[in-house]
Order: structure tokens, then sequence, then C-alpha cells
């Protein structure tokens, strides 16, 4: 089973559109066929950008996002990492750096990737939603 960190944008983007990034969250984290850790830090994100000004347009998003953020919240192993790292542009990306290397992550899911100059971290292949969907879950 693998060992998953997951970007914010990839809930968000979940709850806007039935694309890979729903596919992931919907049919493999709620699902139970991966493993998904994540920090106290980004939860506080996820709810964050979840009430941004921009996504008012979006009926019931925030509904929607609180339910999905419950459910992650209740299936995630919590981890508070023991490292702390600056070395991406966007020092608030770092986080999920931090995290993957604790917990030794399979793979960081982002929607981002060019947010991530590297394409593995330590162990952890950083990849988004399609391609790791194509890669592992496609018929």
């Amino acid at each position: 089973m693998h060992k998953l960190v997951i970007d914010t944008n990839i809930f968000i983007s979940a709850l806007l559109s039935k694309s890979y990034p729903y596919k992931v969250v919907n049919e493999l984290i709620l699902d139970r066929k991966v493993k998904i850790f994540t920090s106290f830090e980004i939860l506080k994100e996820f709810q964050t950008v979840l009430n941004y000004p921009k996504f008012e347009k979006y009926p019931n998003l925030v509904s929607q996002g609180e339910d999905l953020y419950l459910a992650i919240q209740g299936l995630s192993t919590i981890v508070t990492p023991q490292v702390s790292l600056s070395i991406l542009k966007d020092p608030s990306d770092d986080k999920f750096l931090e995290l993957a290397f604790s917990v030794n992550a399979d793979f960081l899911i982002t929607g981002n990737t060019k947010h991530f100059p590297f394409g593995k971290f330590q162990n952890t292949e950083i990849i988004s939603p399609a391609t790791y969907w194509k890669k592992f879950w496609s018929v």
C-alpha cells in the first residue's frame, strides 16, 4: 500500500472538478486503497484555503470541503514532522517535504509540480495526480 502525502491543492481541486485529483481523493484515499499522512499544519492550510474569497462563487464548496476535511482527518495518520527544511522558493511548501521525509512517503502528490523543482526528494517521488493515477491505477 502506497504511503502518500497530499498537497492541499489536490483536495481543493477534487472539490472543484471530477478530474485526476478527484479520482485520487475519492477512489483511492476515501476508499482506503492508499495510506495517507498529514500534519496539523497541512490540515490548517486546507481549512484556510477552503475559505478564500475566490471560492465563494462555488456553491456548496465550503460545506463539501468541511466534510472532506473531516474525512481526511479521520483517515490520515497525523504526524508532527521532526525535521525543519528550508529548500523551496515558497517556504509554505516546505511542510510537505518535511512530512514526506518524516514518514518516508512513497509519493508526494501535488498539482504544483513546478514548485518542487526535483522529481524526487530522499525516497519520495513528487508526482502529479494524473501521472500517479495513470502509472498505478488506470486499467
